[in-house]
């Protein structure tokens, strides 16, 4: 075990003393560390587990004894509150970089820290640092390199002119707003994180079957909130046209104004076997954040993570089980992104279309 060397029986004398004597927070926890040294029982590692300090602090408050004595150790060196090394003009980048992923570890923020500052933090001071000014750890989602980041939030800002212009086709019929999307299934076990014991390995059945299934899903933006299923072997524009006609069919009386992605398989308008109640309003390229269904699939699909199915029967029965769940109007509400409830909200004219 290695353990810092001895300190003199005359400093190990004064601790015991400042020890015993009343002491501000910031104190007691410099003389718990020499104190711990003094022992000569404890790693470096194990003292900063029981003080709660970092590796550099063991040592500066070591060689502060050393050098200044217990005196010197007690002596409060700072004035006020300490300026944070992170302010004004270097917060501003820092923020900025923050918001573009630009640190992937707490090092690299402490690498850009010491090369704009000239000052050097721990990566705890660096974690404080970074929560301090709003920052979080995060799993960046993936952005197609062929997305046009503008296209996307002007689809955002138009949305409500393009479904008047879809819902004025239809003067005369109520309006529903449906946003689609598919997820693949299978037998293939999905792996993901769980608790688990720290230094004990967590296991997760696993085999290698290879049988998909695909779930449609549409979910009601406005008005009754409604979702329509379906579970299908292949994936194809027939395939889309059957479950276009299955929207179209929960309300023949009305317009059904549905918005979806350009996938290969999605039906343009033009599409003669597109519903004569149905109005295709595609999504811009490479865009899945704007479609709240693509969250229903996977809310859908959480709770068979981890888990071995039999067949994919057994699986769709629980992917039903679970979506009936999700299906509540109240839930599915939940998924609507409000920048496209507002949207849908914004004009008058829409709002008495989508009156029931």
């Amino acid at each position: 075990m290695r353990v810092l060397p001895k300190l003199g029986q005359e400093i190990v004398g004064q601790i015991e003393e400042a020890w015993k004597l009343p002491q501000e927070d910031w104190a007691r926890k410099r003389l718990l560390v020499v104190r711990l040294i003094a022992q000569h029982e404890h790693t470096v590692a194990e003292i900063m587990k029981i003080a709660s300090v970092c590796r550099q602090t063991v040592f500066t408050y070591r060689d502060k004894v050393l050098t200044e004595g217990v005196k010197g150790l007690l002596k409060r060196d700072w004035n006020g509150a300490r300026k944070p090394a992170v302010r004004g003009a270097v917060a501003a980048e820092f923020l900025e970089r923050l918001g573009e992923g630009k640190f992937r570890q707490a090092r690299d923020a402490q690498t850009w820290i010491k090369k704009r500052t000239r000052k050097t933090l721990t990566e705890s001071g660096v974690r404080k640092t970074i929560r301090r000014l709003g920052g979080k750890l995060k799993v960046p989602r993936k952005s197609h390199v062929k997305k046009d980041m503008k296209a996307a939030a002007e689809f955002r800002v138009d949305l409500s002119n393009r479904l008047a212009e879809a819902a004025g086709t239809y003067p005369d019929k109520p309006v529903r707003i449906w946003v689609l999307d598919e997820h693949r299934y299978g037998l293939l076990p999905v792996i993901r994180r769980v608790w688990g014991r720290k230094g004990v390995r967590v296991h997760a059945p696993y085999k290698t079957t290879y049988q998909w299934g695909y779930l449609h899903e549409a979910l009601e933006v406005d008005g009754q909130h409604k979702v329509e299923l379906l579970f299908t072997p292949m994936i194809n524009q027939d395939v889309h046209a059957v479950f276009l006609t299955q929207i179209a069919e929960s309300d023949p009386n009305a317009l059904h104004v549905v918005v979806m992605d350009q996938a290969g398989f999605h039906m343009k308008q033009e599409d003669g076997r597109v519903p004569a109640n149905v109005r295709v309003l595609p999504l811009p390229p490479y865009c899945p954040e704007l479609n709240p269904a693509e969250w229903f699939g996977r809310v859908v699909k959480a709770p068979t993570v981890n888990r071995i199915y039999q067949s994919l029967k057994h699986l769709e029965d629980h992917i039903i089980a679970v979506a009936r769940r999700w299906s509540d109007p109240a839930k599915v509400a939940t998924l609507i992104h409000e920048w496209m409830r507002v949207e849908v909200n914004a004009i008058a004219k829409l709002k008495s279309l989508l009156a029931r």
